[in-house]
């Protein structure tokens, strides 16, 4: 099964143009661009809204994946109102006290849909994520959420907006006899971080790359990221995608 992810867009109003680029059109072209990765479905990694969670903006979404040749999946950011999203996607039977977490079988392989967008879990979520890992503990699990669960060394979002929880999220999932692969957006970056069985696949945005390793916020380069994933009999493979922008 291929797996497109597509994260961080930051989108405003309509015509509205954030940090002088056209984001909208930055994930115009995102989707155009699945056209060569043919996958078999999408994720929307989060952080739709560039401020807020805004409803217009997230209708403005769904018109355009609505049509898809596959199914799509959409997990919310720091910047998204999960709420909202539920309501708009129809997804208000996996919102539960307004944060927005599931799980499904993709092909067989247990994926889990994770809300971190408040930068941390509630007590509840806490609970059911590890229910489902204590149920799955003999199968590799694939889980998407919006924030790196740990530190991925890079400088100015390891301090300023990191997830809140990376030693529970560590020692929830270190002893478990099978791999658990996290594939998440958030930093901006493309970057793989393996911490024993756990290995986060870090995905860069359709808005700007930032730099790894300075303090303070630099931008990299304004691609257009795309992140493949790939569940084959032999394992996870993942591919990151670059489109040139028509708008920088």
């Amino acid at each position: 099964m291929r797996i497109a992810f597509i994260t961080d867009m930051h989108l405003g109003a309509e015509g509205e143009k954030i940090q002088g680029v056209d984001v909208r059109q930055n994930f115009l072209d995102a989707l155009a661009y699945l056209t060569e990765v043919k996958p078999n479905c999408l994720v929307i990694g989060g952080d739709i809204s560039n401020t807020v969670g805004d409803r217009s903006i997230y209708e403005w979404v769904r018109k355009q994946i609505d049509d898809l040749p596959f199914q799509y999946y959409v997990i919310p950011g720091n910047h998204d109102d999960s709420a909202l999203i539920a309501e708009v996607f129809r997804m208000t039977h996996d919102l539960h006290d307004n944060e927005l977490y599931y799980a499904l079988p993709l092909e067989g392989r247990p994926t889990l849909f994770l809300d971190s967008s408040k930068g941390d879990f509630s007590p509840e979520q806490w609970t059911w994520f590890r229910d489902y890992l204590i149920a799955l503990r003999d199968t590799n699990v694939l889980i998407f959420m919006h924030h790196s669960p740990i530190p991925a060394d890079v400088l100015f979002m390891d301090t300023r907006y990191p997830f809140r929880e990376p030693t529970e999220f560590l020692e929830l999932v270190k002893d478990l006899p099978c791999h658990v692969t996290v594939v998440c957006g958030h930093y901006h970056v493309e970057k793989e971080v393996q911490r024993g069985n756990l290995l986060v696949l870090l995905s860069p945005s359709t808005f700007y790359q930032m730099k790894h390793d300075t303090p303070e916020f630099a931008i990299d380069n304004y691609r257009i990221g795309i992140r493949e994933i790939d569940l084959t009999t032999h394992g996870t493979i993942s591919t990151v995608h670059y489109v040139e922008p028509k708008s920088v």
